[in-house]
C-alpha cells in the first residue's frame, strides 16, 4: 500500500509540473495543461483510493 500510494503521489506530481508549464511543450497548438490537470487529478484519485484501502485495512484489523 505504502509503495502505491508514493508512485500515486509522484504522478501527481508529475501532472502538477505538467499543468503549469514545467515539463512538456504543446503539441501542433494544443495546450499541454489539459494533459497536467488530468494527470493529476489520477494521481491523487490514486493516493485517495490507496490511503482509504489502507485505513480500511488497519480498521478491520483493530476490530478482529
Amino acid at each position: 500500500m505504502i509503495v502505491g500510494m508514493l508512485i500515486s503521489a509522484a504522478i501527481a506530481v508529475f501532472g502538477l509540473l505538467v499543468a503549469l508549464g514545467f515539463v512538456g511543450h504543446p503539441i501542433d497548438a494544443q495546450l499541454i495543461s489539459n494533459y497536467g490537470w488530468s494527470i493529476l487529478i489520477i494521481g491523487v484519485a490514486l493516493f485517495v483510493l490507496f490511503a482509504w484501502a489502507r485505513y480500511n485495512r488497519a480498521r478491520r484489523q483493530r476490530s478482529a
